[in-house]
């Protein structure tokens, strides 16, 4: 083979990839420097495209390379354009798209050595033209979906939007359909994809034919094993991928959830029956009563809970924590360095303490319910497998909602709140994705972050976030204040952060529970409810571990029931958690053993 032409294949490979970084960038994709899911896979695919056309002396030219160049750029040109727009104003990043790179990526040098194949073996040229067009098939009709999906409602399919559709009939679906396309237009979506996928036939056919002679020399025994190395490679690596795409991915967690939520929720039903008010149902406050809870915040890391910390990143908490209806809770811990597990307890009358039994769950959001607030979850984190607390306060929830975006801009729940009913009394609880890893996701570019001089990187990512979270928490107060009739606002962190380990079960630092919380009570909140005013200041230095929050908030609410207990309500007057029963991790960490604290008592 001629030097030229191995040149040749090598400027064609790298020509492929570096398509895609003027298109990323011209849509909104960014970080596109970042080597783990930018430059490594772009590297990666020149190496492969460039020793699949060696192996066969078939440039990228050829027509066998068609067909898998067809949806290579048509699903990695449309999965990023849709996420991106649907990311809101600042894009995404490109770690976004690493499954789909690595699962288009080695189906277009698959679908290449199959026609290249079938053009050597005409006894197989039909079995493998077949896999490629059902392969091919496959991915395009998911294309198909998510485009049109995104023609409905300007946004990206995520796993919310498939649990919709997994409880969705085929008549819904159909009137759905006709409501927001009709059958003119679907009619044109099925035409356009018949004969889109007519023209995948053709590009297979003309791909996998034989030379002009009708004869393809068969390559060397080398050249050979060079193949199906790559043509193993190649399943293998789509075997793995191809699940954690669309549509597969959101079906899995969809379907994982529903199970889990079922179960839960049928138990959960059985649970309300027993549940009863001490003393007669309260009354309604007149306004509103929100709850926020924030993700991987660290209070060391708040100037407002930490005025040591070298830079400010809470600018309005840190203004407000002097005004006399802001009450923030100083030595607040986490119940559990993971979501999941502090959730479990923080949102409902489960706690360390209690000895309760997961399958006697009562939400904050069910004893809303019973007084008679209109109930409310907004959320920018995807459903969780398994987290059935919040399974249970969004299932029970008058409406909820998730942002069109998971996991992006947490100021898009304000879109959201501004959504609702401005009267009434309205409870909302907001989910945010605050601090969650990696941090400089959760800052948008125009963002102005914390940036310390000698600090590392990663701590200044995570003090911006930190920041952002408190601009979220500002505007939700705001809003609310002046449009709601706010009668009370909560924020607590799910657990800490540490700088190295980040948070789990393996590896425990106290900066993994060392979370934020405090509260927010009105004026005319606190001028007509004295005693829970009175006793939130009292506690406000109280150790408190976030599991007690439900307790919190039932206290705010004027809600003595059957699974309260005012020994774990800091509200209130009988608060009893002391250093030396306040523990985390459910028991197996003592809180007094922090070494930041000297307390003995």
């Amino acid at each position: 083979m001629k030097v030229k032409e191995i040149g040749k294949y090598f400027v064609l490979a790298v020509i492929s990839m570096a398509v895609l970084y003027v298109w990323y960038p011209a849509v909104g994709v960014t970080d596109l420097g970042n080597w783990n899911h930018g430059l490594r896979n772009v590297l990666a695919g020149v190496i492969f495209v460039f020793a699949a056309q060696l192996v066969t002396g078939r440039s990228l030219l050829h027509s066998s390379w068609r067909p898998g160049l067809v949806i290579f750029y048509l699903w990695l040109a449309a999965f990023s354009y849709i996420q991106a727009k649907s990311g809101g104003n600042w894009g995404i990043r490109v770690e976004t798209l690493n499954n789909d790179v690595l699962t288009l990526m080695p189906v277009l040098v698959l679908t290449f050595l199959f026609e290249y194949i079938g053009s050597l073996c005409h006894k197989a040229r039909g079995i493998l033209g077949i896999f490629n067009f059902l392969l091919i098939g496959y991915l395009s009709l998911s294309v198909f979906v998510y485009m049109t999906y995104y023609r409905i409602f300007g946004a990206g399919f995520t796993s919310t939007d498939m649990i919709s559709v997994l409880l969705t009939n085929s008549k819904e679906a159909m009137e759905f359909l006709q409501s927001h396309l009709g059958f003119g237009t679907l009619a044109l979506i099925l035409v356009a994809f018949i004969l889109y996928m007519a023209f995948i036939g053709y590009l297979i056919i003309k791909g996998s034919a034989a030379g002009k002679n009708g004869k393809v020399p068969s390559p060397v025994m080398v050249r050979k094993v060079v193949m199906a190395v790559l043509i193993i490679a190649a399943l293998v690596t789509i075997a793995h991928w191809i699940p954690r795409i669309f549509p597969a991915w959101p079906y899995h967690v969809a379907h994982k959830y529903l199970v889990g939520a079922k179960a839960a929720m049928a138990k959960h039903d059985e649970n309300l029956k027993n549940f009863k008010f001490v003393g007669g149902t309260p009354e309604r406050l007149p306004g509103a009563v929100i709850v926020v809870i924030g993700e991987s915040a660290n209070r060391n890391h708040m100037k407002a809970f930490n005025p040591a910390y070298p830079v400010e990143t809470t600018p309005w908490l840190s203004k407000e924590k002097d005004n006399e209806n802001f009450y923030l809770l100083k030595n607040t811990y986490s119940c559990y360095p993971l979501t999941e597990k502090a959730l479990s307890m923080a949102l409902t009358n489960l706690n360390q303490y209690n000895e309760g039994d997961r399958n006697e769950m009562i939400t904050m959001t069910d004893v809303a319910n019973h007084i008679g607030y209109d109930t409310y979850f907004i959320s920018n984190q995807a459903p969780a497998p398994g987290n059935m607390s919040l399974a249970l306060v969004s299932g029970a929830s008058k409406k909820s909602m998730t942002t069109t975006h998971p996991g992006g801009d947490d100021m898009k729940v304000m879109d959201y709140l501004k959504e609702l009913p401005k009267d009434g009394s309205p409870f909302i609880v907001i989910h945010l994705e605050g601090s969650h890893d990696r941090y400089r996701d959760r800052v948008p570019p125009h963002f102005e972050g914390v940036r310390v001089e000698g600090q590392p990187e990663k701590v200044n990512d995570y003090d911006s976030s930190i920041k952002y979270t408190d601009e979220v928490l500002k505007n939700i107060y705001q809003y609310a204040k002046d449009n709601m009739n706010l009668q009370a606002m909560v924020y607590f962190g799910d657990h800490g952060e540490d700088m190295v380990r980040f948070h789990g079960d393996g590896n425990f630092t106290w900066d993994m529970i060392r979370s934020p919380a405090f509260a927010y009570l009105s004026k005319d909140y606190a001028a007509n409810h004295p005693v829970v005013a009175g006793g939130l200041r009292k506690n406000a230095d109280a150790v408190f571990t976030n599991d007690l929050v439900f307790d919190m908030v039932c206290g705010i609410l004027g809600a003595e029931n059957n699974a309260y207990n005012a020994e774990y309500d800091v509200t209130s007057a009988k608060y009893g958690l002391t250093w030396d029963k306040a523990v985390s991790k459910y028991g197996d960490v003592r809180i007094k053993e922090d070494p930041a604290q000297s307390n003995d008592d």
